[in-house]
């Protein structure tokens, strides 16, 4: 018996080294094989983004700001004017064209830019408002170095960080937003374009055809729908939305700031272009360029130095916009055709290429990767149509927004959340008078089709929407707001 148990202990003691050898061996290997994968993935986007900027920037059509005699700009916060359009108004400006810039929110929201200028870890309501005059007045440095006067620059005082609330929760409810930052419902700023503002979404539409109004500009330029800053993409609804409401003709331009890393790389490189992101280069988007010369950048740069308190915290960023062009971009509508009863997920019935992969946390949840959108209609229904990359997964949540028009005149919005089998009219964002009893929904692998009676919606000829993606609460995955015609 001791022989046998002595050989048995010898083997355990001689096994477990091994054994441990063999674990660290392997963790090792996925670590270097998981080090290497991401090297070789951070090389890759390097290469093709260095490669689009050559091959992109001789590809970019021009737009010339000479055309225009009245531009109105509309920035989400202080210093996006400068960042995307510095050079627009300067070419205007020397044209004799009129220009005027709206700026929605006064920035007050960046809690690392007011805490590092004001040396505070804990910002009191009066400090994010005062760190909201201080960006106000970087602007008109900015602008005015540009060459604008200062009655051409209108704060509208919204709330930092809750123009999408503004856009799809506080539209027009009875009760307005509360910014729990400056603990306010209305705007504290006593130059906001309206003074005590409430913070609601109508109002910021009634604000924004008020200027367009008075003004009349034959170009609009704001932020591009696939802007990922929620503040951005929500500007971007307003205004489109509020020109729509307007029926109002003009020429319409959008600008990209926040997408990723771009632009690619951060810094100051005048040498280089502005080019679309890679994955954003071949959707539905046609891109154009303004290019600049030497003096203009150079005033650009200068520009964008006023603004003190975001070069503390995010040089590099601000200064990769001085380069050789401005980059713009037009989005059309698109016409929803009769429905032939054939399938709706058919090139024929496309009206949104959405990129896709253009998330990391997309590449492991391809089921919240928004593909495309389809849309028909026949006399009786109107189908709309969401494809996902992978498989539509039930721990996914799917909404799609929808703002309703008939000639122009909006009739309402109606807001619907798909989980699992399930399919809800989110009552906080329903419009009362449309009914959601009859409306159906179909799921197959990676399609989601809803069909909506036209007669429950108002009979409408026209639509806006946008599909989003969420997983617990936190969004994966947002299209871009779309004009659809029901031809």
């Amino acid at each position: 018996m001791p022989p046998f148990k002595a050989k048995s202990v010898g083997s355990r003691i001689y096994k477990k080294p091994q054994n441990e050898r063999r674990i660290r061996f392997k963790r090792k290997y996925i670590l270097y094989a998981f080090v290497v994968w991401i090297v070789a993935n951070v090389l890759v986007f390097l290469a093709r983004e260095y490669i689009s900027n050559y091959f992109f920037s001789a590809q970019l059509p021009q737009l010339h700001v000479e055309n225009y005699k009245r531009i109105l700009i509309f920035a989400p916060h202080c210093d996006d004017e400068t960042l995307s359009s510095a050079g627009v108004i300067q070419r205007a400006l020397l044209s004799g064209s009129k220009v005027k810039v709206v700026v929605m929110t006064n920035g007050d929201g960046f809690t690392r830019a007011a805490g590092q200028n004001f040396g505070k870890i804990r910002l009191t309501p009066d400090d994010y408002i005062r760190f909201g005059y201080l960006r106000q007045n970087e602007t008109i440095h900015a602008l005015e170095d540009l060459g604008l006067k200062r009655e051409d620059i209108i704060f509208l005082g919204y709330p930092d960080r809750g123009l999408r609330f503004l856009w799809e929760k506080y539209f027009d409810s009875k009760v307005g937003y509360f910014n729990p930052l400056t603990r306010t419902f209305r705007s504290p700023y006593s130059n906001s374009y309206q003074k005590a503002v409430e913070y609601k979404g109508i109002n910021v539409v009634r604000n924004i055809q008020s200027i367009i109004k008075s003004f009349e500009p034959d170009l609009i330029i704001y932020p591009y729908s696939r802007d990922q800053h929620p503040d951005h993409w929500a500007t971007s609804a307003f205004i489109k939305f509020s020109i729509l409401t307007l029926n109002y003709k003009c020429e319409e331009w959008q600008y990209l700031v926040h997408r990723g890393d771009w632009p690619t790389p951060f810094g100051k490189h005048p040498q280089m272009y502005l080019v679309p992101p890679f994955k954003l280069a071949f959707t539905d988007t046609k891109w154009y360029q303004v290019p600049l010369d030497d003096y203009m950048i150079e005033r650009k740069s200068n520009s964008i130095s006023d603004y003190h308190s975001q070069m503390k915290v995010m040089r590099g960023f601000l200064e990769a916009f001085v380069r050789q062009n401005e980059l713009f971009a037009k989005l059309d509508s698109k016409d929803a055709k009769k429905y032939n009863g054939d399938n709706l997920f058919s090139e024929k019935y496309l009206v949104g290429k959405e990129p896709t992969h253009d998330i990391w946390s997309l590449i492991f949840e391809k089921g919240a990767d928004i593909e495309a959108i389809f849309a028909a209609h026949d006399s009786k229904n109107i189908y709309i149509g969401i494809k996902m990359v992978g498989s539509a997964k039930k721990l996914i949540s799917y909404y799609l927004h929808i703002r309703v028009f008939e000639n122009n005149k909006y009739l309402g919005r109606i807001y619907v959340s798909i989980s699992g089998n399930k399919m809800n009219a989110i009552k906080t964002m329903t419009t009362h008078t449309f009914s959601f009893q009859n409306v159906k929904m179909r799921r197959k692998m990676n399609q989601i089709e809803i069909i909506f009676p036209k007669k429950d919606l108002k009979n409408p000829n026209m639509l806006y929407l946008s599909v989003r993606t969420e997983f617990l609460g936190r969004q994966l995955d947002r299209s871009a707001w779309k004009v659809i015609e029901l031809r």
